[in-house]
């Protein structure tokens, strides 16, 4: 799937020159870490790190997210194939025009995904799967993605934390293919659905993300608007 997922990145962006893409490989997986070198010469605008498997997924991606460079940081997974061409110039144009006003730099841009399974917006209304989020919204919370949630749910807090501030920008038009939502009942037991997935794998972090309260979240990243 990772190959699959760079192939759509570099056929779908309209200025590869000014996109910074950082791939984590987890060292268990040795497919993977077999493939590093030839993955460099046929994907030459990608960074490849090979960290210790996490069971905390977000943990690597906070840290790659520190990394970036860039003004937007958008999180993908493997499994997350980009449908929208010029996806990047959308974004741009659209998250700059939008904070043209706003010099805190503080927006979530709200894309959206063909993930069949939808259950988990029924308490955040308006559902974003993957948000595009901005590195001063990284700096100022402290993480990209929220450090509580193992793998699921995180996007839901995300929402809730931009719009407890009233800082969702629409950018619906931006499409990408979540194979693993949409085959989930495949990759796992046969006799589970995903609901059931979902509920196994959030035992572990013990933290429902409708349930999790996040004004904490809400208040520090408002503190941070009005400096």
């Amino acid at each position: 799937m990772l190959k699959q997922m760079l192939s759509r990145i570099q056929n779908t962006t309209f200025d590869l020159d000014n996109v910074e893409v950082l791939v984590n490989i987890d060292d268990d997986d040795i497919e993977s870490v077999n493939i590093v070198e030839e993955f460099e010469d046929e994907f030459e605008f990608v960074k490849f790190l090979i960290n210790p498997r996490e069971l905390n997924i977000h943990k690597h991606v906070n840290i790659m997210a520190d990394m970036a460079q860039g003004k937007y940081i958008w999180a993908l997974g493997d499994d997350c194939h980009i449908m929208t061409m010029h996806w990047d110039k959308i974004a741009k144009e659209k998250l700059d025009a939008y904070l043209v006003d706003k010099p805190d730099g503080i927006v979530l841009g709200a894309v959206d995904s063909t993930s069949a399974d939808k259950e988990l917006s029924h308490a955040t209304g308006w559902y974003c799967d993957a948000p595009i989020l901005t590195a001063k919204g990284r700096d100022a919370l402290g993480y990209l993605i929220h450090p509580h949630f193992l793998s699921l749910g995180a996007d839901v807090v995300t929402f809730r934390i931009y719009k407890g501030v009233d800082r969702i920008v629409d950018l619906r038009e931006i499409v990408f293919d979540h194979i693993t939502h949409n085959t989930i009942e495949k990759v796992v037991r046969p006799d589970q659905t995903a609901v059931e997935y979902r509920t196994r794998q959030r035992q572990h972090q013990n933290v429902d993300p409708h349930g999790y309260d996040c004004s904490y979240d809400i208040q520090k990243l408002r503190s941070f608007m009005n400096e």
